[in-house]
């Protein structure tokens, strides 16, 4: 491990050259994203007008995640993370361009729209462990923190652009551009790819992969703060932060909103997780993780509460400001934790996990809001998810605090 450079400043990450450039093409590239899948849902909301298929499709694109991160992040540990990076956005803008040329030609099926998610979701079981894992690589220890919650700002940056934007193209173009314009929007990551060179060498396993696979799940296990995130996190992306599936739904039926609103109400959720990640990029502070991750994940789901009884549609934009901000505050502070507390070495494994906590459950989570949904209405799903979120994070740092105070006196008596 290289030793940590000297940093100064608000915004020490943004010193590297590298890491401004791979910040810059990240934009471009989550915008673009984001743009998608605004076109994207309202597109199998069109063809099929059922919740349980527009969950089913989030819950195919997630899967593979779920079912290859492990093995993902053992390679991104394996090979060089900026030519892994390199091959996965070729491929997804490759499937981008595929699928708006399919919905510009009036050829669009459901099924095609399952099978062009299931194979996005399969580039993404390697790119997320090595987008996360080539962060330390590009910037100085001091400044990972900071780099993680720029990442963070420009992700939910990305959330208020994106969903504006596509919802207004969806309600003035129509559906395709928004798939060209995403497939577009990956040629900026992969040129500021190209113009970087890592300066930090990380050491990389020979091992056999499913060794290594094991060696990550051993440091977790072992790592009790660690294994304590990953399941809070894990919880929380089973039942709470998948309010993005029922959005639509939501919009259309509960609120009686059009594309546009959708989008809006998807840019408000984007709106507070960006001024989330500001604050934490500026005043995030490692003493205080615990308060952090507590404080974000309990008024994340009193927050949604809220929301799903909601029936005014600005007032429900304003509760979904304060969703975003709680989960940024939440999700944000948690990866970084985890990412801090970790080797060098095992970054893309460990990463691997956080990724299969994060957006892996969101497969399950999904299908179930959507049967929810589909039986008892968009907000039953919200409601649910939240309580028993709520309930697990209470039950959790309280079994957590009274581990401390054993080991507390434990150590007193010693």
């Amino acid at each position: 491990m290289n030793p940590a450079g000297r940093v100064t400043g608000a915004l020490p990450a943004l010193q590297s050259r590298e890491f401004r450039l791979f910040w810059f093409g990240q934009m471009v590239s989550l915008t673009g994203t984001w743009v998608q899948s605004v076109a994207q849902q309202w597109l199998v909301l069109k063809l099929t007008g059922s919740a349980f298929k527009l969950g089913l499709v989030t819950t195919i694109q997630f899967t593979p995640l779920l079912l290859l991160a492990l093995v993902g992040g053992a390679i991104a540990d394996r090979l060089p993370k900026r030519d892994l990076l390199l091959a996965t956005q070729v491929v997804s803008a490759l499937l981008a361009a595929g699928l708006g040329t399919l919905v510009v030609t009036g050829q669009v099926q459901y099924w095609q729209v399952l099978v062009f998610a299931g194979a996005l979701g399969t580039v993404n079981a390697f790119y997320v462990p090595a987008r996360q894992a080539f962060v330390p690589e590009i910037v100085n220890e001091g400044a990972l923190l900071n780099a993680v919650a720029l990442n963070s700002a420009i992700f939910n940056g990305a959330r208020v652009i994106g969903p504006a934007v596509g919802g207004i193209l969806v309600a003035t173009v129509g559906l395709s551009l928004n798939f060209y314009l995403n497939a577009a929007s990956y040629v900026a990551v992969i040129a500021t790819l190209l113009l970087i060179h890592p300066a930090r060498r990380i050491a990389r396993s020979q091992e056999n992969i499913w060794a290594n696979v094991k060696e990550g799940l051993t440091y977790i296990r072992e790592t009790p703060v660690v294994y304590t995130i990953l399941a809070l996190v894990g919880t929380s992306s089973l039942f709470a932060l998948n309010f993005t599936t029922i959005l639509p739904l939501f919009a259309r039926y509960v609120l009686h909103s059009g594309s546009s609103g959708f989008g809006f109400l998807m840019a408000a959720s984007g709106l507070g997780s960006l001024a989330g990640s500001i604050a934490i990029a500026f005043f995030n502070r490692r003493d205080q993780a615990r308060v952090f991750i507590y404080v974000g994940a309990v008024s994340l789901c009193v927050a949604e509460i809220v929301f799903a009884l909601s029936r005014n549609y600005l007032l429900s934009c304003a509760l979904l400001v304060i969703v975003g901000i709680s989960q940024t505050i939440f999700t944000t502070t948690a990866n970084t934790r985890v990412l801090s507390l970790t080797p060098n070495h095992l970054q893309g494994r460990v990463m691997s996990v956080y990724s299969l906590m994060f957006l892996g459950m969101t497969p399950f989570g999904s299908f179930l809001s959507g049967v929810i949904a589909q039986r008892w209405g968009a907000p039953a799903p919200l409601i649910w998810g939240a309580a028993i979120t709520l309930a697990i994070t209470v039950v959790i740092f309280a079994l957590r605090r009274r581990q401390r105070e054993r080991l507390e006196a434990g150590s007193a008596s010693g």
